[in-house]
């Protein structure tokens, strides 16, 4: 409780601390952001690939609506947590960090969340130009289904976040845990929703996805808006709180032997 706590009163301090970095760092985020509109792409392949003849239940519109979706949830839930803790570990950088009060994780947070305003900011023209481009495709979703976004954006980042930093955190192990992360990041592009939609995904394989830490990141947020979830949404919700609580669980594990076996060499 007394970290906890200690972490709350420090929770205003690590936001303007991450809001300054953003700032200072502002063409770098600005990268960072468009690095991830992959969706942009796919959305050009698939309307070409769909504009003579339906996939399943997506015409050109469902297209739209759904990659439109996959980028808007990709800006929300995007992080870089592996990056950073994979080069303090190996450097050393993460020695003067343990001295502070609060557990550098913390400060990485902070500088994700403070992120999120920029990335809005970004996303909206773009958003705004698709749009314009296929207007058809805009569609209230209805209030149940709206909630139900907002309500799984949430546990959605904190998996994606939670995920590289179990595969940053292997970097106290092993020098190699950027080529696993790449690995997962390629069975992850094909099972969330990223590459292909989960409607579209071979039988069978679209009733086991929901329950992978892939879709949870990404594709539950997403088919709960556009209503293409292929499980019950209270499943998809409890599917993704699972994955939050097993990977804190796994994460502070490795945080904590971790830190002991890299103060044992000298760090």
């Amino acid at each position: 409780m007394s970290d906890l706590r200690r972490l709350l009163l420090a929770a205003p301090t690590l936001w303007r601390v991450g809001v300054a970095d953003i700032v200072a760092y502002r063409a770098q985020m600005v990268i960072w952001i468009l690095s991830a509109t992959l969706p942009l792409v796919m959305l050009a392949l698939w309307s070409a690939a769909t504009e003579g003849a339906p996939a399943g239940t997506f015409g050109p519109t469902e297209v739209t609506r759904y990659f439109a979706a996959t980028l808007v949830v990709r800006q929300l839930t995007g992080a870089w947590v592996m990056w950073e803790l994979n080069y303090e570990i190996r450097t050393g950088a993460l020695s003067p960090m343990l001295l502070r009060p609060v557990n550098p994780l913390a400060f990485n947070l902070a500088e994700t969340l403070a992120a999120i305003p920029w990335r809005i900011l970004v996303l909206v023209p773009i958003l705004g130009i698709l749009l314009a481009w296929r207007p058809e495709a805009v569609a209230w979703p209805g209030l149940e289904r709206a909630v139900l976004f907002v309500v799984s954006v949430v546990p959605a980042s904190l998996v994606s976040w939670l995920v590289q930093v179990v595969f940053g955190l292997a970097a106290f192990w092993i020098e190699q845990s950027m080529g696993l992360f790449s690995v997962y990041f390629s069975v992850w592009a094909m099972l969330s929703g990223y590459i292909v939609p989960s409607a579209l995904l071979p039988h069978g394989l679209d009733r086991l996805v929901p329950w992978l830490p892939f879709y949870s990141t990404l594709g539950a947020p997403v088919d709960l808006l556009t209503g293409g979830t292929p499980v019950e949404p209270g499943w998809v919700l409890a599917a993704q709180l699972g994955w939050v609580f097993g990977l804190s669980a796994l994460a502070r594990w490795m945080w904590q032997a971790g830190v002991r076996r890299y103060g044992a060499v000298g760090a």
